[in-house]
């Protein structure tokens, strides 16, 4: 390798590194657009493309022959938050120096993927109630403390859960929690479900939201209670629609 061309390598690769540093604090969502960009400085002609359904073939990173690109380097992530092939397009795969700069790039790519794709997936299930898929009382206790005075808050209690668990056994009972969640959860486009307690949820929602949220409950088996934001802020406006929640089931018998 001449002098000019090793100057040439040697600048591709503090490119590359400079990249890969900053793919290192994107969050997962960026990542591509963010190598995409830095695949057209490293390689003449080049582009990267990703795709969230990666073909239905075996799979593995290195070079291969893709329809419609042709020779290409690939390099597959199985996720979380989901698989993605990206397919690197437009190197010389036919020259050793340019494979080895597109596994390298491909490495520092998938490790950036890797990264990020757990720590926002840790992030997730430290917010999620692992059992509805709902927020969880951390989620819960942020969101309330950032609410606008404009949106509402339904504090929910599931009623007769104990009589289920003890007729028909608690996996009974968390089939039962998962199927409200699930229902109260469609009602929201803007707002939040959460699971703030073992048979209690909370809801935050836009004012637009209420008349449909209002139907779904009346339907299921629930005792709930209904705040503004312009009544309370943070932990009493919850408290104010705890009380109005126990107010409604201390108005029905037979409910634990």
């Amino acid at each position: 390798m001449g002098e000019a061309a090793y100057s040439a390598l040697l600048l591709r690769l503090m490119l590359l590194q400079e990249a890969a540093v900053g793919w290192a604090e994107a969050p997962y969502a960026q990542i591509p657009q963010q190598a995409t960009r830095a695949a057209t400085w490293l390689f003449p002609h080049a582009h990267l493309h990703t795709l969230a359904e990666p073909p239905p073939r075996p799979l593995y990173t290195g070079r291969m022959h893709l329809e419609p690109w042709g020779l290409v380097y690939a390099g597959y992530y199985t996720g979380p938050p989901h698989s993605v092939l990206y397919v690197l397009e437009g190197p010389d795969l036919n020259d050793y120096t340019e494979i080895r700069l597109a596994a390298l790039f491909m490495e520092h790519l998938l490790a950036a993927s890797r990264a990020a794709g757990y720590r926002e997936e840790l992030e997730r299930q430290a917010r999620t109630d692992w059992l509805t898929g709902a927020g969880n009382r951390r989620a819960f206790e942020r969101a309330l403390q950032g609410l606008s005075p404009g949106w509402g808050l339904v504090v929910v209690d599931v009623d007769g859960l104990k009589a289920i668990n003890d007729t028909q056994g608690h996996h009974a009972g968390d089939r039962h929690l998962g199927e409200i969640a699930r229902l109260l959860q469609a009602v929201l486009l803007q707002g939040g479900l959460y699971r703030i307690g073992g048979d209690e949820f909370a809801l935050l929602f836009a004012p637009e939201e209420l008349g449909l949220l209002e139907e779904v409950l009346r339907q299921l088996p629930v005792s709930w209670g209904l705040a503004w934001g312009e009544e309370a802020a943070g932990e009493a406006l919850y408290q104010l629609a705890d009380q109005r929640m126990y107010a409604m089931k201390a108005g029905r018998k037979g409910l634990p």
